[in-house]
C-alpha cells in the first residue's frame, strides 16, 4: 500500500532532524523519537525508526571525530562526517518523498 501524502510528510521531517539539531540541543534524535513514539502509521513508525537509528550512530560519529582533533586527524574527517550525514540525509528525503522506504548505509540499528 501506497504511503499518503501526510504519512511522507512526516517521515521527511523525521530525516530532516539534523537541522534542527544545530539550533535546539539533541534536536536530531529527540524529533524521529518523538514522531515515533506518537505515529500509529508503518510507514512512518519504521522511517522514523531509521531516522532515530541514524541521528543516534551520527551522534557517536560525531563524538569519535571530536576527540580524534585532538590527534589532529580528526579535523580531516569532520567534512567527511558532514558530506556523508547530508547525503544521506538528502537520499533519505527523496526516497520517502516517493513513498519508498530508506535504509541509511552505515549505521548502528539499535532499535531493531
Amino acid at each position: 500500500m501506497q504511503a499518503t501524502q501526510d504519512e511522507r510528510n512526516l517521515a521527511i521531517i523525521a530525516h530532516l532532524a539534523p537541522l534542527v539539531g544545530y539550533f535546539v540541543a539533541i534536536g536530531q534524535i529527540l524529533i524521529p523519537l518523538v514522531i515515533y513514539l506518537l505515529s500509529s502509521q508503518p510507514f512512518v513508525r519504521a522511517q522514523a525508526k531509521e531516522a532515530l537509528n541514524a541521528q543516534i550512530s551520527f551522534t557517536v560519529y560525531a563524538v569519535v571525530v571530536g576527540v580524534l582533533c585532538f590527534v589532529l586527524i580528526g579535523f580531516f574527517l569532520i567534512p567527511v562526517l558532514a558530506i556523508y550525514i547530508i547525503w544521506t540525509m538528502v537520499a533519505a528525503c527523496l526516497a520517502v518523498s516517493r513513498g519508498e522506504a530508506y535504509r541509511y548505509p552505515g549505521i548502528f540499528r539499535l532499535l531493531a
